[in-house]
């Protein structure tokens, strides 16, 4: 099967597209199979992507230059050490995006500005990452840059970079990202033009709600699977009107939110202080009462606080899994029931392996970003 994107094999972003979609899905089956057959448990059937094109509604892309100072804006090469390619065109993705970084590149070259270079912190430009709300056609860009002064960007530069996506009613903002040696990266955000965020509705166990999203918080990439995702999870846990539920690694509240629609209580924990501003502002727009949502590090505000076992704990961590701190922490916790979302089921089974008072009862993988070797995997553990 030939691939549709001029970029195949250069980009190493979706290097599966070569591959018919059903055995995408085949290979994807197989992979948890392997992953999950120390535990002996049967594996539910991968639930496809409607779509596998156009599905995603967030991508990031990199600024960069060669010693020759040719410059380049678009994604990473397969199996280069950051190496990037000037992108024209992104089948994952909507079409006005590869149109907007094709403006911002066009800008940019027409300025001084130089790509910041990760080997002596020389530049300014890092990454343009853009976000849009499928269901209400909102648009958001970010400029990411250095936050070394001498590499600031003039008013006029800025207002370029404004007018050069040519949306009045995009979301657009900065973003200064400062390292100094021996301390931790900070990051602070500018608002340039346009609204200050962008809304998304899913629908969710017969009801749609509204989410609104900021520049840095975190939102599942592929919205229409992630309802998909989401409903599935609900199904699976079964839990009954009067449970109480920890949603964990919260993000924006969007799966505790939906769970509040069924359970007596939620309580939400997420670190991203932009994320847990956004998640109380959705609550209150969707006139969810009973879920808590709290700003702090899973581990440590589990092993700070004085509480019950609740009847379903729900975590969605990171790629690298649960650290040693939270997974202590989920143990003390002892939840009659554990949902474990990972979008890396690889580190998942490592740290299921550690929750030796638990057995799983139900797999269920989930293709949310078709054409490229990464899979979401839904798991439900039950104490013993």
């Amino acid at each position: 099967m030939n691939p549709f994107c001029v970029h195949v094999p250069e980009c190493g972003g979706c290097t599966s597209q070569q591959i018919p979609y059903g055995d995408q899905l085949q290979q994807k089956q197989a992979e948890i199979e392997k992953l999950f057959d120390p535990f002996n448990v049967p594996i539910a059937p991968i639930l496809p992507c409607k779509d596998p094109w156009r599905y995603r509604n967030k991508m990031e892309f990199s600024f960069s230059q060669n010693k020759a100072g040719d410059r380049y804006l678009g994604l990473i090469l397969r199996k280069s050490r950051g190496k990037v390619f000037n992108l024209q065109e992104c089948l994952i993705s909507p079409p006005w995006m590869a149109e907007a970084l094709i403006r911002v590149r066009s800008w940019w070259e027409n300025t001084s500005l130089k790509a910041f270079n990760f080997r002596n912190g020389e530049g300014c430009l890092r990454t343009l990452t853009l976000r849009e709300g499928r269901r209400t056609g909102d648009r958001l860009a970010m400029l990411t840059v250095s936050g070394d002064p001498r590499f600031a960007l003039t008013r006029a530069q800025l207002n370029g970079f404004v007018q050069a996506l040519n949306d009045p009613q995009m979301s657009i903002f900065l973003r200064v990202q400062q390292a100094i040696s021996g301390s931790p990266t900070q990051f602070f955000e500018m608002h340039l033009s346009g609204p200050d965020h962008i809304t998304e509705k899913l629908h969710l166990q017969d009801r749609t709600l509204t989410f609104k999203i900021s520049p840095t918080s975190f939102f599942q990439p592929n919205t229409e699977q992630a309802e998909i995702l989401y409903n599935q999870a609900i199904e699976i846990a079964n839990m009954s009107p009067h449970s109480t539920v920890y949603d964990l690694y919260c993000g924006t509240a969007t799966l505790g939110m939906a769970f509040a629609l069924k359970a007596q209580q939620v309580i939400a924990i997420e670190l991203n202080p932009h994320a847990v501003f956004d998640a109380k502002a959705n609550a209150e727009v969707n006139e969810i009462s009973n879920i808590d949502i709290q700003c702090g590090d899973v581990g440590k505000l589990l092993s700070q606080a004085s509480i019950l076992s609740p009847d379903l704990a729900i975590v969605d961590p990171p790629r690298p899994g649960l650290d040693s701190l939270a997974l202590a922490a989920l143990k003390r916790l002892q939840p009659h029931h554990i949902l474990y979302i990972s979008c890396n089921p690889t580190t998942q089974a490592q740290n299921i392996a550690e929750l030796t008072d638990y057995q799983i009862i139900y797999v269920q993988p989930v293709d949310q970003f078709p054409h490229t070797p990464h899979i979401e995997n839904i798991v439900l553990l039950l104490k013993t």
